[in-house]
């Protein structure tokens, strides 16, 4: 059995310069760290990705990481099409994409979205997993209030 947690990751793009690259990228190709390059001890698995628009990286980095399974869904890239929870931990990164934008100007960002469908899942298998959200909760107060609530009702880690 593979002791290092698996993690699956959730982007609404993956190409070069978006927060889904820098981050996922680091996690599958390690980073530089006190003047050494560090691997982190936990392997990416599963990758869901919302748009893929010109100079998308997703193709590349599933062939280059075999390891990794490109999946239709979130629900999937959770279960891995096991129908039970089979990952330790989750990349929630809705940050770039063509989304709508609101009377104020801000982009309607999916993370809201993205992070019910995880609930969906925590809840259909009795299971959960530590969440990353990148940058803030979600343009709409109401909603990140109610996933900052929600991580707490199924008390799984939420940073």
């Amino acid at each position: 059995m593979n002791s290092r947690p698996r993690i699956a990751a959730l982007v609404t793009e993956y190409r070069k310069h978006a927060h889904g690259q820098h981050i996922v990228d680091r996690f599958l190709e390690g980073y530089g760290w006190n003047n050494r390059h560090h691997r982190p001890q936990m392997d990416v698995v599963s990758l869901y990705v919302d748009q893929r628009p010109e100079g998308d990286l997703t193709d590349d980095r599933v062939h280059r990481f075999p390891q990794m399974e490109l999946c239709e869904t979130i629900a999937e890239a959770l279960t891995l099409g096991t129908g039970d929870l089979a990952i330790d931990g989750v990349l929630l990164i809705a940050e770039h994409g063509q989304y709508e934008r609101n009377e104020k100007d801000q982009h309607l960002y999916p993370r809201y979205e993205f992070f019910m469908q995880i609930v969906d899942v925590f809840r259909a298998t009795g299971k959960t997993a530590a969440v990353f959200n990148d940058k803030h909760l979600s343009w709409n107060w109401t909603w990140a209030r109610e996933m900052y609530d929600v991580a707490r009702e199924l008390d799984f880690p939420f940073m």
